[in-house]
């Protein structure tokens, strides 16, 4: 059994084939994705998918590259919508991204703060974007009482990486730790405890190999679930479905 635990399926890259895309996972042992949300119009595309589908989930956030799309009423559309729609498991995919910094960094961080409010009041876990601001992710988040915490396509330092797991925050990782230079990911992976690891394509981006130079979908995590599997011995698909399925509850 394997988990998806972040796609984007509801983008435009699988408009001329998403049914097949479905299919595919499912052929390759994809039995439950999780289609994540990041701007106003895709929350909602996310939340249509997955009602056509009984193993597909959805999630609502505005990442930070977004930032400007969020306002007092972008939030309480997301609370109205999560009370009543059952296929919403999480918050996200929301945080910082000082790498691009596509927007500015106080509105990056009001937009973080508000949403975390949110998921505290809802009781939903929160999926974190954090690119080059792992200070200043760290310094909020306490500040939360927060369900559980996913820190999405991690690619941190290992110490960075170390104050997470110390918190109980769940770690996914995606294709990049196929990719020859993701040397000091691999060596995040071998220290992350078993418990607080799960996988994700975050497809249509970052395929892993052999499949790199493609748009990445669902059915290719099974290649990044084996290469984990490769590097450690405790490391199989049922510990990292298990872990998806506690974070989320589903």
């Amino acid at each position: 059994m394997l988990i998806d635990c972040h796609s984007h399926i509801h983008v435009d890259a699988f408009d001329s084939d998403r049914k097949e895309v479905i299919k595919r996972a499912q052929a390759a042992g994809v039995e439950k994705i999780i289609n994540v949300g990041f701007d106003v119009e895709g929350n909602f595309k996310a939340i249509a998918l997955a009602n056509e589908y009984d193993f597909i989930y959805a999630t609502m956030g505005i990442h930070p590259h977004a930032a400007s799309e969020w306002n007092e009423e972008v939030g309480e559309k997301i609370i109205e919508t999560c009370k009543c729609e059952p296929k919403v498991v999480a918050l996200g995919e929301m945080g910082l991204d000082y790498y691009k910094n596509f927007q500015p960094r106080e509105l990056q961080l009001s937009v973080l703060r508000a949403q975390l409010a949110i998921a505290q009041k809802l009781e939903l876990p929160v999926i974190i974007h954090c690119r080059d601001a792992f200070n200043d992710l760290f310094e909020m988040l306490p500040h939360f009482q927060l369900k559980n915490v996913l820190l999405h396509c991690f690619t941190g330092t290992l110490e960075e990486a170390r104050v997470g797991w110390s918190r109980g925050y769940y770690m996914a990782f995606t294709g990049i730790i196929t990719y020859p230079s993701a040397g000091s990911l691999r060596e995040v992976f071998r220290g992350c405890p078993i418990n607080l690891m799960v996988a994700e394509t975050d497809c249509p981006y970052l395929p892993p190999i052999p499949n790199r130079g493609k748009r990445n979908e669902p059915a290719f995590l099974r290649d990044t679930v084996s290469y984990m599997m490769s590097l450690r011995k405790d490391v199989d698909s049922s510990i990292l479905s298990a872990n998806s399925i506690k974070l989320f509850s589903l």
